[in-house]
């Protein structure tokens, strides 16, 4: 019995780490379109850690950071980073949405897409 609770924690670690992008992005991606991320809805949170970029593919990141308040939106700082970010390979930002983490719930991941820019 007592081999088994430590087999599992350890299948499970080996099983997480080999795994592609997190639940979360795959989820958020199938099931939105996304908006222009300069027409997203932003709101004045406090964010209490510096936002990482993070999970960086040819087609778009996620940025993590913690903030105070909880609510729809992004704040305004999060957004100038991944429409920068998306400048820096000459396309525009899309906001996928976003997801919390199951134990911290200040902590939010948001998703974003990098698509190139459509000319009309």
């Amino acid at each position: 019995m007592k081999k088994s609770f430590v087999f599992l924690p350890a299948v499970m670690l080996i099983v997480s780490a080999c795994s592609g992008p997190d639940v979360s992005t795959r989820v958020t991606s199938s099931l939105s379109r996304g908006v222009l991320a300069v027409e997203q809805k932003v709101q004045g949170k406090a964010i209490i850690m510096t936002p990482n970029v993070e999970d960086i593919t040819d087609k778009g990141f996620n940025i993590r950071y913690m903030e105070l308040s909880f609510g729809s939106g992004v704040p305004e700082s999060i957004r100038d980073l991944a429409i920068d970010q998306c400048e820096s390979t000459g396309k525009v930002a899309v906001f996928m949405g976003n997801s919390r983490g199951l134990v911290q719930l200040n902590t939010v991941k948001a998703h974003y897409e990098c698509r190139e820019i459509q000319s009309s």
